[in-house]
């Protein structure tokens, strides 16, 4: 299985010019492979002479959208790869990756308070374990509410639901 890595960026930031860049495709919006060249490999294939040489590859996505739709589209994706217009003069940098954590920061919020609000239905049921995990999603709003991303949480208190 692939890495697979999400192309984001604000409209007219160069997104496909680096999504064809990498995969050599043509189609837009799309999902492509882009191979990662290791000379060390054909030196061993050349060595123990396997049936098959199979190199490592990143499949990559360019991402559509902004706002929620964005992260939506992310759902999937290992890592991030934001592309910012630091060429055309027309835009300032860190004012664009400042939009686009900001629209991250938007979507973690939706995302988390669709999940409480399913996770708060099922604990009215009365089941002990659901209603023990309302109280994370509870503490995720709180952290997204203070104006952090989803992913600046330590590691040990994400849980599954939140990926």
């Amino acid at each position: 299985m692939a890495l697979e890595v999400g192309i984001v960026g604000l409209p007219s930031s160069g997104k496909s010019t680096l999504f064809h860049a990498l995969t050599g495709a043509h189609a837009t919006g799309d999902v492509g492979m882009a191979g990662v060249p290791d000379p060390r490999l054909t030196k061993i294939a050349g060595v123990i002479n396997p049936r098959k040489v199979t190199h490592a590859a990143i499949r990559v996505v360019e991402v559509r959208g902004t706002g929620p739709e964005l992260l939506g589209n992310l759902r999937q994706v290992d890592a991030l790869l934001v592309v910012l217009d630091g060429f055309s003069g027309t835009r300032v940098p860190a004012d664009d990756l400042e939009t686009l954590n900001l629209e991250l920061l938007v979507a973690d919020r939706d995302h988390v308070e669709r999940r409480l609000e399913r996770v708060t239905k099922q604990a009215k049921s009365g089941d002990l374990q659901l209603r023990k995990e309302v109280e994370e999603p509870g503490r995720v709003l709180a952290h997204v509410d203070a104006g952090a991303a989803l992913r600046t949480r330590p590691a040990s208190c994400r849980s599954a639901w939140s990926r």
